[in-house]
């Protein structure tokens, strides 16, 4: 028999893993070093503090009161393997409250658990040959299957769509708060999508609703539309441009390319292009009366978000009601058809629309409010433009953190003293997530020049803006405090500006000027107004809640109290079901190799 010297290999395993932990430390030491020298750098990059009787005066023009609703939604999931079948939970709550704004400062109703009509939960169970349909990834090598990708996308629906619902029918809510980040959702879903709905795989088409079937134009319009006439959304350039043609050919009227550039105030340049986007665009999903080199929609077209919000309500009423059928089986076409996570994600981009849309006409505030992030365009995109556009003096090169988030905690810590709280970053525009700066020495100060992180791609500007906050530190021990959050919410017009750097891109043919948000130089009131709210909800001296968000602190804990209650019953629900069924019970048996392999081995070990 061979035998294995095994004390070599782990006197040597144990030498790697002491090595390499040291060079990490040191590493992390260094970065240290370097923050306590930027420090000041990057304090002068910070707001600090909030203004409550502005923040009163706000609430006031905004709302149009001074006390109003909100709604903290959060989720959970999970997922369990009773013999071939897969069983998936998943549910989002809701915790309700008043926030009432003075002069004095903000106060915070306490929160109380909405009633189970609020609330949205689903126990699906599937068997492992529809897994790969149902939530399986097309790759190269075939499709691979993530258990944890259908829970992760459903949760997403079921607390977006908790949202909507919660803010309609006569809702006295004008605030919704979400474990979530609206703007890096969108941003994801509108291209991972892309290729789903050109491929015309989406359960929605056809759906029939008030205003007619979804059309495959319908959903791509609904893919990439966010008009809002104040906001100059969406631009009219690069990959946007066709949208916005299409936007204003909704009036009935014959154009060519030529006159929707110039009636967009587009560059002349673009007409060539603009003219064969179009035409593409008919080609792939129809619903043009006429083509080049004019162009007219069908009548109907401009009704393309009332059908596609009418379907993904109707599906998503199904999922989590579905009358005795199965969550993520849809009649259509006289057929039934899965809802697959695919489906599902463009769902929720559909959701995230919506709220928007509401907030926008309505005076609705939806923030997402986001714990952990992995996200470093503050410094890696906005510090280097803000140099290079004269809007700092100096750009040192700060430490090389994983993420935003990681440097400014660590900086909160090392510089705790000079960092008091409440402080947030500047708000910027989400687009600069997707940006790269380039060195461009020609342009005028207060301008910066940029390419698309992607293949050029620049993501619409002027929809959505973040911020990272610190809402509490120790009065005693500065040192000790709070983490670092994320929120983001809808630009508002009135409220916030778009005035204070323009980036050119070379796109084509053309060099195209972006104005993003950026409240760097001048801050928006709407941001001090939901500081002010952020920071009176961070107070809770509860150890885990302290400087997060009570509210949605209560609504993770109720959507896990939750889980914990119903899993064993609807477990239970499905093995009685199986134990039930005349079906051979011996084809369930049949596991997997490794789940067979690992059964094996564990008696083994264990004899």
């Amino acid at each position: 028999m061979l035998e294995v010297d095994d004390t070599g290999v782990e006197s040597r395993t144990i030498a790697e893993v002491q090595a390499s932990t040291r060079f990490l430390l040191n590493s992390f030491k260094a970065k240290m070093a370097e923050l306590k020298k930027c420090g000041p750098e990057i304090s002068a990059m910070l707001r600090f503090g909030v203004d409550f009787k502005a923040a009163a005066s706000t609430a006031e023009r905004f709302f149009g009161a001074d006390s109003v609703g909100y709604l903290a939604i959060d989720g959970t999931k999970s997922v369990d393997q009773l013999l071939d079948l897969i069983v998936f939970y998943v549910g989002a709550f809701a915790y309700s409250g008043t926030v009432t704004f003075s002069e004095g400062g903000v106060e915070v109703g306490s929160p109380r658990a909405t009633d189970e009509g609020l609330s949205a939960s689903a126990a699906i169970p599937l068997s492992e040959e529809d897994a790969a349909h149902i939530f399986g990834q097309k790759h190269e090598s075939g499709v691979e299957v993530d258990p944890e990708r259908l829970p992760n996308v459903l949760m997403q629906v079921a607390e977006y769509y908790l949202a909507y619902r919660g803010l309609t029918g006569g809702s006295t809510c004008s605030i919704v708060l979400l474990d979530r980040t609206l703007a890096g959702d969108v941003a994801h879903l509108v291209w991972s999508t892309r290729d789903f709905i050109r491929d015309r795989e989406c359960v929605l088409e056809g759906i029939d609703t008030p205003s007619g079937k979804v059309t495959a134009l319908d959903l791509e319009l609904a893919r990439m539309l966010l008009p809002n006439p104040e906001l100059v959304t969406p631009a009219p350039r690069s990959q946007l441009l066709k949208f916005a043609a299409v936007l204003e050919l909704f009036g009935g009227e014959s154009l060519t390319a030529r006159d929707l550039v110039e009636r967009l105030g587009a560059d002349p340049k673009w007409a060539g292009r603009l003219n064969d986007d179009l035409v593409e665009l008919e080609r792939q999903f129809g619903g043009f009366e006429q083509i080049s080199p004019a162009f007219k929609l069908k009548p109907g077209a401009s009704a393309y978000w009332d059908r596609v919000l009418d379907a993904t309500l109707a599906v998503a009423r199904h999922v989590f009601a579905p009358n005795g059928g199965h969550p993520l089986l849809v009649k259509k076409g006289g057929s039934e058809r899965w809802v697959t996570a695919d489906d599902l994600d463009f769902m929720v981009l559909v959701l995230i629309r919506a709220l928007t849309r509401k907030a926008w006409v309505e005076g609705i505030l939806p923030i997402g409010f986001t714990k952990d992030t992995n996200a470093f365009e503050f410094v890696n995109t906005v510090v280097p433009i803000l140099g290079r556009a004269g809007l700092i003096d100096s750009v040192r090169k700060f430490p090389n953190f994983n993420s935003d988030k990681m440097l400014l905690q660590t900086n909160s810590v090392v510089n705790a003293a000079d960092i008091p709280t409440p402080w947030y970053t500047p708000e910027i525009d989400a687009s600069f997530r997707t940006m790269a700066p380039v060195d461009d020495p020609e342009l005028a100060a207060g301008s910066a020049r940029v390419n698309g992180a992607f293949e050029n791609v620049i993501y619409q500007e002027r929809v959505y803006l973040k911020s990272y906050i610190q809402l509490w530190s120790s009065d005693s021990s500065p040192s000790v405090r709070s983490h670092v959050f994320t929120y983001d919410r809808p630009v508002y017009p009135g409220h916030d500006h778009w005035d204070e750097v323009a980036l050119f891109n070379k796109d084509g043919p053309a060099d195209v000027k972006i104005l993003p948000v950026l409240h760097f130089q001048r801050g928006s009131s709407l941001t001090n107004m939901v500081m002010a709210m952020l920071t009176e909800m961070g107070k809770e001296v509860i150890p885990e809640a302290l400087g997060h968000n009570y509210p949605l602190f209560l609504a993770d804990k109720k959507a896990k109290s939750i889980l914990e209650e119903t899993r064993q019953a609807y477990l239970g629900a499905v093995a009685i079901e199986m134990a039930k069924s005349d079906l051979d019970q011996q084809v369930l048996f049949s596991r997997r190799f490794r789940d067979y392999r690992s059964q094996i081995e564990g008696r083994r070990r264990g004899s």
